[in-house]
C-alpha cells in the first residue's frame, strides 16, 4: 500500500502519526511524507509573547530558520526510516499556504497518482496551513478522481470527532519512544516554550486515533 502523510509544517508528521508512520513501514507499506510550508514563522508567536528562549541560536533569520527546519525534518524522517526518494518538501513559506492551494495542487500530482490512503491534518481547522493542508488533499483527489482513496484524518489542535466506523486507534506501544526520539531531531523547536511538554506527551502516547472517510464523505463530518 502506498500512504502519504500530509505534514503542513516540519514535526507535524510525528505530532500528527508518528508511530503510525513506524508501524506502517514495519508492516511493508511504501510511506512518503509531503511537507508543504518550510517552518520559517516558527518563532514568530512565541517572540511576540517572551515564550522564546533568548540565545545565539534563535537569533537568526527567518530565512535561516526555514533551512534548519527542513535539514531536521530530512533527519528526523531519516531516523524514523523514510526513504530518502519518499521526502517531498514543497518549501512554501509558513503562514501564507492558503494562498498557494492551486500550485500546491500542481506539484503533488505526480507523487500521488497512484495513492492508497492519504493521512493528512483535519479539516474545519482554525490553523490557516493546517486547513490549506487538508484543503489540497481534497483538491487533488477530486483532479485526480482518487473515488476509492482512503483517508486518515489526524488532529494537532482541535478535537477529534469521529466516532463508531469512522474511529480508527492504532496501538504504537513501544515505538513511541521512537517517536520521541525523531521529535527531538526538531532541535530549533526545544526553545519555544511549549516544546518540551507536548514532545513528553508523544512519548506517553500508546495509542494514535484517526478519522476514517473516503472522497464522498467530505463535507459531512466534523473533521472531514
Amino acid at each position: 500500500m502506498k500512504i502519504i502523510v500530509f505534514a503542513p509544517h516540519p514535526d507535524d508528521e510525528c505530532f500528527g502519526c508518528g508511530g503510525s508512520i513506524l508501524t506502517w513501514l514495519e508492516e511493508g507499506h511504501d510511506v512518503h511524507i509531503i511537507w508543504f510550508t518550510d517552518g520559517r514563522a516558527g518563532y514568530r508567536k512565541a517572540k511576540e509573547l517572551g515564550e522564546l528562549e533568548d540565545c545565539e541560536a534563535t537569533r537568526i533569520s527567518e530565512d535561516q530558520l526555514a533551512k534548519r527546519r527542513i535539514a531536521e525534518a530530512d533527519a528526523a524522517a531519516e531516523f524514523l526510516g523514510i526513504k530518502e526518494a519518499n521526502r517531498h518538501f514543497l518549501k512554501f513559506y509558513d503562514q501564507e499556504l492558503k494562498s498557494n492551494v492551486q500550485e500546491a495542487v500542481k506539484k503533488i500530482k505526480k507523487i500521488v497518482a497512484d495513492v492508497d490512503r492519504f493521512v493528512i491534518p483535519s479539516g474545519n481547522n482554525k490553523h490557516p496551513d493546517h486547513q490549506a493542508t487538508y484543503d489540497i488533499a481534497i483538491k487533488v483527489a477530486k483532479k485526480l478522481n482518487l473515488n476509492n482513496l482512503e483517508f486518515y484524518v489526524y488532529v494537532l489542535y482541535n478535537p477529534l470527532k469521529a466516532q463508531g466506523d469512522n474511529l480508527v486507534k492504532i496501538r504504537v506501544g513501544n515505538l513511541r519512544f521512537k517517536v520521541y526520539e525523531a521529535l527531538k531531531l526538531h532541535e530549533s523547536e526545544f526553545y519555544t516554550k511549549d516544546m518540551n511538554w507536548q514532545a513528553l506527551a508523544i512519548r506517553d502516547r500508546r495509542r494514535e486515533r484517526f478519522g476514517v472517510y473516503i472522497l464522498e464523505d467530505a463535507g459531512k463530518y466534523p473533521n472531514f
